[in-house]
């Protein structure tokens, strides 16, 4: 009894905690409709509490918003617990729009759900105030635009789609020598923010003048995800004088600033390099090093414990630290390789090298099903370093194949588009493997990182092809994943007087 009277008295404070919260608590069916509600929903959406019971949610929401809530709404998950966020815009009694974060929890009966709602409009009305008054822009590491303001829309007058996926320069005009470009990337890749004037351009292509603040875009994890951009109308305050005198300025400190930028890069990329090789060393060399250590380990043992081994076993307890001992100076050989370009600069003709990459796994591609397209938009030819080039592609292409098979894949296709434009190459490469999942997007180019069971050789694929592209080629390598793809994107700077 009194089990019984203790575990009433628990509920009714349970309730009465649930009731007194700050937050909007209720419980809705799979039809949303409010089957309980504490009376933080009351001043929340200006209803009385008479009016919300058994209501469908969803009725209250705006018309955008009602299909993704109710896709959370999942009949059948594995675990036992299922938890999902959204945030949404209701229209209260008064007809004045909320926003809420919504955390959807599955409750022990699974045809119920707990929703706790947090009034988030503040916070969202800042955010509406930048998008409707704030030039601003955000672009990829490699200088594409992935979102932009409804200011800077209106601003350039520009659709969205039209300006999403395209690089930046779209709205640079033309007489900004690429050496400005170049500057801004520099800055940028040295993690410091950039603040100068520039001439850009609208969707009519008439002149505009901006000054521009950009700097870099962190996540979690402390890398560089991209770049944020805000830029402010001077046009009325540049002349026609001044802008022959800005041009020309620009011109000049962007080569003063490249050289200074490029020797501080290459102390970057330096200690960035010597920390991973450290690290790939470290793994390399546990193993060896505790068998050279259980081999001497064990001779001591023999001696201490006065068997004295034969002269046989002794040479081979030597032979064994030997033979160990070399492979850790090969190790250090190897590296020492690696960290050199493969080979001196040739020229490179695109449709050639892609013909040989082709024929190169044409076996592979033919045993595994996989459908392999490649774009060229320009039929260039440059000075790089090729072997490094077909290390970068085999090794990109066998790591797709692997995953088809891995994933069972069927309708495989990789497709390769390339491009060129303000002195870099890019390219992107994307296959329907099935994506990469997001808690490990950011350690794919790790050493040794692997989602392989197999440890032998494994994990460094995509490792050297970000020591290749960062190290030799000076460029930068990103990964994505949407929709089961996997999309590899990779731009590198090409000397433009050394192309042919």
């Amino acid at each position: 009894m009194k089990e019984i009277e203790k575990l009433q008295r628990n509920n009714q404070e349970l309730q009465e905690i649930i009731n007194n919260s700050w937050d909007g608590i209720g419980i809705i069916d799979y039809d949303t409709h409010l089957v309980y509600l504490n009376n933080a929903f009351i001043p929340m959406l200006g209803f009385d509490k008479n009016e919300l019971k058994n209501r469908p949610f969803i009725d209250l929401m705006e018309e955008e918003y009602k299909k993704p809530f109710l896709k959370l709404l999942k009949k059948e998950f594995k675990e036992n617990k299922y938890k999902a966020e959204i945030d949404i815009a209701c229209l209260r009694k008064d007809k004045q729009k909320i926003f809420l974060k919504v955390t959807i929890s599955s409750m022990l009966n699974r045809d119920l759900f707990v929703i706790n709602t947090k009034d988030i409009t503040s916070s969202i009305s800042d955010e509406q105030i930048v998008d409707d008054f704030v030039l601003s822009m955000h672009t990829d590491l490699h200088g594409h635009i992935t979102k932009v303001s409804k200011a800077f829309l209106e601003f350039f007058s520009f659709e969205k789609d039209a300006l999403i996926g395209e690089h930046y320069s779209k709205i640079i005009h033309e007489d900004i020598d690429p050496i400005v470009f170049k500057n801004i990337n520099k800055s940028l890749l040295t993690y410091q923010e950039y603040s100068g004037k520039i001439k850009g351009k609208n969707s009519l292509n008439e002149a505009i003048w901006l000054n521009i603040k950009a700097k870099a875009i962190f996540n979690k994890y402390g890398d560089i995800t991209g770049y944020t951009y805000l830029l402010f109308d001077i046009t009325n305050e540049v002349t026609s004088k001044d802008e022959i005198s800005i041009l020309n300025k620009q011109v000049e400190t962007s080569k003063k600033e490249i050289d200074i930028k490029n020797n501080l890069l290459k102390e970057q990329s330096k200690l960035s390099i010597m920390n991973e090789t450290l690290q790939r060393l470290s793994h390399e060399w546990r193993q060896p090093l505790n068998f050279i250590s259980i081999q001497a380990q064990k001779l001591e043992l023999e001696y201490s414990m006065g068997n004295e081994p034969s002269t046989d076993d002794t040479l081979n307890v030597l032979d064994n630290i030997k033979e160990e001992a070399n492979n850790l100076s090969n190790t250090i050989e190897k590296f020492s390789e690696f960290l050199k370009p493969s080979s001196k600069k040739t020229q490179i003709e695109l449709q050639s090298f892609f013909d040989k990459i082709n024929a190169s796994l044409k076996e592979e591609l033919k045993d595994s099903k996989v459908q392999l397209n490649i774009k060229l938009n320009n039929k260039l030819s440059f000075l790089s370093y090729e072997e490094d080039f077909k290390t970068l592609f085999l090794n990109i292409l066998k790591n797709s194949i692997e995953n088809f098979e891995k994933n069972s894949i069927s309708n495989r296709k990789v497709d390769i588009i390339q491009s060129f434009e303000n002195g870099r190459l890019y390219f992107n490469i994307t296959d329907n493997a099935g994506g990469i999942e997001t808690s490990i997007l950011n350690k794919i180019f790790e050493p040794y990182f692997s989602t392989k069971t197999e440890r032998n050789g494994v994990g460094l694929g995509l490792y050297v092809c970000k020591m290749i592209v960062n190290l030799h080629l000076d460029g930068i390598i990103t990964a994505t994943s949407e929709n089961k793809n996997t999309i590899i994107k990779i731009s590198i700077p090409i000397e433009e007087d050394l192309i042919k």
